[in-house]
């Protein structure tokens, strides 16, 4: 018997921090997620699919896109999907369950009750959906109890396991030997958006796209196959996601051309689907820092979406920089009572990095006055 084990799509996720045509290409992109986990359950020979919850990222999505998302499972006719609610689109989204009651195609079965769901004759779903955001109790303790005979037994949850934690900070919790309490061939649960495997038959499937530059796996979802009832499954993670998210830390050090560390950290395939976070730290003489930040400046429209951040990066002092600001005048007073000021004798941390980021812009605005 083999299925997927899917969640966390968060449907209609606005990303409101990213520019118009970003927002639209990543909320766009959570759509074909959906029909790509379809496609690999067909191509792959699923029996089902199983969403452990936050199919959407709110309790009231545009109604245009709960029928983009029943119409993406509508084009799997063989297939069956059992669709369990999660902490974003809880049972408390009355309006939004009691539509997908109504209009949902006939092979979507929603998990909205703690009852064994049937699948076939061999295959029983325990799911535990929230009621509301933050349960704060355990919602899988009925499946101790669960009576379904000698089938497979697959749990269902959403929600951090007590050791573990919640994506969102939710007091809903899952005893991370819930499987072997309550006899279960395999537990899928979701919120966590990285892939991850708490036990031999318990997994978080993550979140097929990617949203994030928290450095989990690549997204996707999971293919589990399991011989028969007790065999311990067999987990497959398959990669899904369009968009690669990656922050990148990168150290420099004053003397060196920054630009050849900042080149190889790079992502050197796919730019045009890459997000990118750079951060820098260390120390830079000003021409340098102006030839780092000149670099990211070159760079950013080879990815899809590109942030520099440089304010960790420390200004060298270096009296030479000072003669490409100005040799004399106002301008060259300021320069060097800036530079007095990144020293950290007698001042905060702080306070030497804004003098120090206010010395990288002088640079910056005086070369390019001077070009």
């Amino acid at each position: 018997m083999r299925f997927i084990h899917a969640a966390d799509f968060h449907l209609g996720k606005p990303f409101g921090n990213y520019d118009e045509d970003t927002r639209a290409a990543l909320k766009a992109a959570r759509i074909e997620a959906l029909r790509a986990t379809g496609d690999l359950a067909v191509s792959r020979g699923a029996d089902f699919v199983v969403i452990a919850g936050d199919t959407f990222d709110a309790e009231a999505p545009p109604s245009r896109l709960v029928k983009r998302a029943l119409d993406a499972m509508a084009a799997y006719p063989a297939l069956t999907w059992v669709w369990m609610p999660g902490n974003h689109d809880s049972l408390a989204a009355v309006d939004l369950w009691e539509r997908l009651g109504r209009d949902k195609p006939d092979n979507v079965i929603l998990a909205t009750t703690a009852e064994v769901i049937d699948i076939g004759a061999h295959v029983a779903i325990l799911p535990a959906p929230p009621a509301v955001r933050s349960p704060g109790y355990d919602l899988t303790a009925w499946m101790e109890t669960a009576q379904t005979g000698d089938r497979i037994r697959i749990g269902l949850a959403h929600g951090g396991v007590t050791d573990f934690g919640s994506e969102d900070g939710g007091l809903a919790t899952v005893p991370p030997d819930r499987a072997e309490r309550s006899n279960l061939d395999y537990l899928a649960l979701g919120d966590w958006h990285g892939q991850m495997r708490i036990g031999p038959r318990t997994w978080y499937a993550g979140t097929p796209e990617a949203d994030g530059f928290k450095g989990h796996r690549p997204a996707g979802v999971l293919l589990v196959e399991i011989a028969q009832a007790g065999a311990v499954p067999q987990v497959d993670q398959v990669a899904l996601g369009q968009y690669q998210w990656s922050r990148i830390d990168c150290a420099f050090f004053a003397g060196n051309d920054p630009r050849e560390s900042f080149y190889a950290a790079l992502p050197a395939q796919g730019r045009d689907k890459a997000l990118v976070r750079f951060v820098g730290s260390g120390r830079l003489g000003l021409s340098e820092h102006a030839l780092l930040k000149a670099a990211c400046e070159t760079v950013a429209d080879d990815f899809h979406f590109f942030d520099a951040d440089l304010s960790a990066i420390g200004i060298a002092q270096n009296e030479d920089d000072l003669d490409l600001i100005a040799q004399a005048g106002a301008l060259r007073v300021a320069a060097e009572s800036l530079l007095a000021q990144t020293s950290l004798e007698g001042r905060t941390q702080d306070d030497a990095r804004i003098a120090q980021m206010a010395l990288a812009h002088l640079f910056h605005l005086a070369q390019e006055v001077g070009s």
